[in-house]
């Protein structure tokens, strides 16, 4: 692959430029430019990831005839595909642009046959658009860290509730049942009071670790608060399946273990609430609170500790908020 190092554009060429062409190729290089400065103008308004990559391509097809590129981010610590248009290990050309010490962004396309002015003109395209490359990288970064809870790696609630708006229209049309379970770590503050807050965190990732890998890649679990974690399964059979999957869980995280700072096997059970959509009610945050009133019933059960239990199970007019 030829990498471009010599990365003139038509704006650091300017003057040789106008000193070298007749007044027609003037006029092609003005209104190049005046193409290239309209569409980076008009690139920053398309903040959508989708919207942006898709009217680069159009661009550069229209353009360039070129239907196959690759946009990469690159930094000491990672490498990361921000845009491709095909499953392709080599490209022939590759335009790399440092945007910091620790940060470039390459672009990879294909041979053309591009003449000298056409890589002119496609560097100054791109050094135009990285900056908004950058960019993008940033804000779907941004995105990431405010919808996924950086501990676990789960949905966080901010997640989960836009999630929602999509997903439950859908399934009220295609008649399907969620299963949703609050699942509490009992006694959790007792891991930070005894082994303090990172062995804390550490527990914590073991444990939603556990949860994903004993749901569907379809089903969605979400960091609910400190110790507590909301699993919906999409589209389950039944509530038995439900209570079924659950109780599975249950054991799977009384078998999970962290070897503490004194070589112990550290454990802790859980208690489990669950609640059905659309059965208890066809609003899921209904139903998340009916799942959080199960929860309550189950911690007060009996030792308060190990315990599931469905919410039409419960007696609501015992149960007490704090």
């Amino acid at each position: 692959m030829q990498i471009i190092e010599n990365k003139i554009t038509l704006f650091d060429n300017i003057e040789t430029i106008i000193d070298t062409v007749d007044e027609q190729g003037l006029k092609r290089v003005l209104l190049t430019l005046s193409k290239i400065n309209k569409f980076k103008n008009t690139m920053q308004e398309y903040l959508s990831k989708e919207d942006f990559y898709k009217k680069i391509f159009l661009e550069f097809k229209e353009v360039f005839s070129i239907a196959k590129f690759k946009v990469i981010y690159m930094s000491d610590d990672q490498r990361v595909v921000l845009f491709k248009t095909a499953d392709r290990l080599e490209y022939d050309f590759s335009f790399e642009y440092i945007i910091s010490k620790d940060v470039t962004i390459s672009i990879c396309i294909d041979n053309q046959n591009f003449s000298q002015f056409q890589i002119i003109i496609l560097n100054t395209y791109f050094k135009e658009l990285v900056d908004l490359f950058y960019i993008q990288y940033v804000l779907s970064d941004l995105e990431k860290s405010i919808t996924i809870d950086p501990l676990t790696k789960l949905q966080n609630r901010i997640s989960f509730n836009t999630e929602m708006k999509t997903l439950v229209p859908l399934a009220r049309r295609e008649r399907m049942n969620f299963g949703v379970m609050l699942i509490n770590i009992d006694r959790f503050r007792a891991v930070n009071d005894e082994h303090g807050d990172e062995f804390g965190d550490k527990f914590l990732k073991l444990y939603a670790k556990t949860i994903k890998k004993n749901i569907r890649t379809s089903d969605i679990a979400v960091r609910f608060s400190g110790g507590e974690f909301l699993v919906l399964l999409i589209n389950v059979e039944s509530e038995e399946m439900t209570i079924k999957i659950a109780e599975k869980i249950q054991d799977r995280l009384a078998e999970t273990y962290l070897l503490s700072p004194n070589n112990d096997h550290f454990k802790k059970t859980v208690s489990i609430g669950v609640s059905m959509f659309p059965e208890d009610s066809a609003d899921i945050n209904e139903v998340i609170k009916f799942t959080e009133m199960a929860l309550v019933d189950a911690q007060a059960k009996g030792n308060g500790r190990n315990q599931l239990v469905r919410y039409k199970d419960i007696e609501t007019g015992t149960i007490e908020f704090f």
